[in-house]
């Protein structure tokens, strides 16, 4: 068997998929545990402690470590890590319990797992668990035991169908109750369970209640930390009296918690920052003990993740899953290390996808790189990225890939998707009432059309510079640290026609989207998305917002389009003021097609789209020059832009479509 087992008697009783519940909070009446059963004459036994706790935050723990107040989470090796997936691709998750939880337990995020929020916990995980996987390799006798005792409310409904199949021996809902955890967990450990999964939640509550600065939540720390005595206390007890037994003990916490204590859905970089601890070294490559807490979102991508923690139980338990059909986002941290930070991105001409990882150790051989259970590629070892061009994609369509690469014997994989579309004519009938248009290959930028300058706010403070666009020409990169830019209309203002599309290729690394937001164009006081004007706007997770407004409050609004981090994308927005309706559309390569036609303006006075009627548009700004100071917690960064367009008409989709599905800049149809 790939898990060496302890053997046990043959005369042992074996009680499978036994559930517990405590009802109101926990009682000390124990879950049906199946009785001790051993040999002390035989092998290696590897065994598995998972301790999970919520609200923990990195900080606080490392801190109180400093402080020596956390004697027992001392005793183990400490990594921050991080959590939420990457940001602005299809892995990132909310960082709520329940896909933080799920992320743990399956070893991959929520393209795969599926589950969306605290919510969606209930139907389950779409893939398998850490004991599936534990229960699958067991395929001898004797049979290994499997128990957890959770105190968070939605863990009982993410492990009720391993626990209906089989895969759990043993499943205690405590409640909110950490006490009975720690009671339930010694007593699996000292029963003889090959895995406990122990999860606490008072942390998380305590935080909360009173914040992470409260002596509540001090102590709900200090208190488990306690528990974590006694566990590891238990664990110690069956070292000693079975000399066989390997034991693994990993602790995490579900997710981070903002500066007031708070979980919320934003993915800010306290949030997102975790950390795991082992009682066996780290790879030295992969991590290093009490490191400090990441200080921007580059730091906390560098770092390991929750997705990382089943490989590790795997690799302590000698679990090789089969590389064809291989799904594990993350990898071990214990033991030869593999690749780390393997992502994705659609290839300029949207017909392939490139792939790029990090080799954090030396490799004595080639890597393998298997696509969809197929070897597609032997790389060398010191290779770092490769673009898949045999996709061979039949039509245009969302189509997704599952990836694994093979480095030191070591996978990883990743689900890669791509919105392909096969090439199509860029219509004619764009360059009909084109207002103005900027292709962006030289700067100064200039206007084919003639109507606008486009330049920085401030002379001789220029944040502008010239990039590489999607066709193998030039973008303009606006760094709002050294300026914004400016477009100036020297002519007709457009928010005044009775019909205009706005649209343009966008890209942006989305640091600069969080709950205050950043304009991406914007022609009046973004202080408030009711003041007169229109905004087309970045939020947190990469997602762009539509907004037109006229004073007072009033306003109407277009939100929830996302658009892939690092990726070009297509945005237009489509106005007819005449009949008061507008139109948004996100075309994304990786995502597809996201539209919302024809919405009424209900609340807006259409004569007041003009903004601050100085016929200014901000570019990575509002209009007044001044959107970060003017909101507290705003950042500046970089946003890029391509082919720039405006029309005195309403673009129908179809048109749009050509623009995305074309391949070519406006520029050849020489507008």
């Amino acid at each position: 068997m790939a898990w060496k087992q302890q053997a046990r008697m043959a005369f042992g009783l074996a009680l499978a998929g036994t559930v517990a519940a405590c009802g109101g909070g926990g009682s000390d009446t124990p879950a049906v545990v199946a009785p001790e059963q051993s040999n002390p004459g035989a092998a290696t036994s590897k065994k598995v402690l998972l301790v999970g706790v919520d609200g923990a935050t990195y900080g606080q723990l490392r801190s109180a470590l400093n402080q020596r107040t956390l004697p027992n989470l001392a005793t183990l090796a400490i990594t921050p890590a991080s959590t939420g997936g990457r940001l602005g691709t299809t892995t990132e998750q909310v960082p709520l319990d329940g896909p933080s939880w799920a992320a743990v337990l399956a070893g991959n995020w929520v393209d795969r797992h599926g589950v969306i929020d605290d919510v969606g916990a209930a139907a389950g995980l779409r893939v398998p668990s850490l004991f599936k996987y534990l229960r699958d390799a067991n395929t001898g006798s004797p049979r290994q035991r499997l128990g957890a005792a959770t105190s968070a409310p939605m863990l009982p409904a993410l492990l009720k169908a391993d626990a209906a199949a089989g895969n759990l021996d043993s499943l205690r809902d405590c409640t909110s109750d950490d006490t009975c955890v720690t009671q339930e967990g010694v007593r699996l450990v000292q029963s003889g369970y090959d895995v406990v999964f122990a999860q606490f939640s008072a942390p998380g509550k305590a935080a909360a209640a009173q914040g992470v600065q409260g002596s509540g939540y001090a102590s709900s720390l200090s208190a488990f930390d306690q528990a974590l005595g006694k566990l590891l206390a238990a664990v110690q007890a069956r070292r000693q009296a079975n000399a066989g037994e390997d034991w693994l003990v990993a602790v995490t916490t579900s997710h981070g918690l903002d500066a007031t204590g708070a979980t919320t859905t934003v993915p800010a970089l306290g949030n997102l920052t975790t950390f795991i601890a082992l009682n066996k070294p780290f790879n030295a490559a992969l991590a290093s003990n009490l490191a400090a807490a990441p200080a921007d979102a580059a730091a906390l991508a560098a770092l390991p993740s929750e997705v990382d923690v089943l490989p590790t139980v795997l690799a302590h338990a000698g679990v090789a899953l089969p590389i064809a059909t291989y799904q594990l986002d993350g990898s071990p941290l214990i033991g030869t290390a593999g690749v780390r930070a393997m992502k994705s991105v659609v290839g300029s001409a949207n017909a392939s996808l490139v792939l790029s990882w990090q080799n954090p150790s030396t490799a004595s051989g080639d890597m393998t790189l298997i696509r969809d259970g197929v070897l597609i590629a032997k790389l060398p070892a010191g290779t770092t990225s490769y673009e898949d061009k045999t996709l061979n994609s039949p039509a245009s369509g969302l189509y997704r890939y599952n990836y694994t690469l093979v480095r030191n014997g070591v996978p990883v994989s990743l689900l890669a998707q791509i919105d392909y579309v096969k090439p199509i004519v860029l219509a004619d009938t764009l360059r009909n009432n084109l207002a103005a248009y900027y292709s962006f290959e030289t700067l100064p930028a200039v206007d084919s059309k003639g109507t606008t300058t486009i330049g920085p706010w401030v002379a001789g403070t220029d944040g502008g510079s010239l990039g590489s666009d999607n066709f193998g020409g030039k973008s303009l990169k606006v760094n709002s640290n050294i300026d914004a830019y400016q477009l100036t209309q020297s002519g007709a203002d457009i928010a005044l026609s009775p019909q205009f599309t706005i649209g343009f290729w966008f890209k942006s690394d989305c640091t600069q989207g969080n709950g205050t937001g950043e304009p991406i164009l914007s022609n009046k006081n973004y202080y408030s998305g009711g003041n007169a004007g229109i905004a087309i706007g970045l939020w947190s997770s990469c997602e762009v917002r539509f907004n037109l407004g006229s004073g007072g409050g009033k306003r109407d609004d277009i939100t929830g389009m996302k658009f892939s981090a690092n990726q070009w994308a297509y945005l237009a927005l489509s106005v007819n003021a005449t009949g008061k309706t507008f139109s948004a559309y996100v075309i994304d390569p990786v995502l597809g097609l996201q539209k919302t036609e024809n919405r009424s303006i209900a609340n807006t006075d259409v004569t007041k789209l003009n903004g601050l009627a100085t016929k200014v548009w901000g570019i990575n700004d509002d209009a007044t020059h001044n959107y970060v100071p003017n909101n507290a917690g705003a950042l500046k960064g970089v946003m890029e832009f391509n082919d720039l367009a405006m029309w005195t008409r309403q673009l129908s989709l179809a048109e749009l479509q050509t623009i995305a599905g074309s391949r070519q800049p406006l520029s050849t149809l020489n507008p």
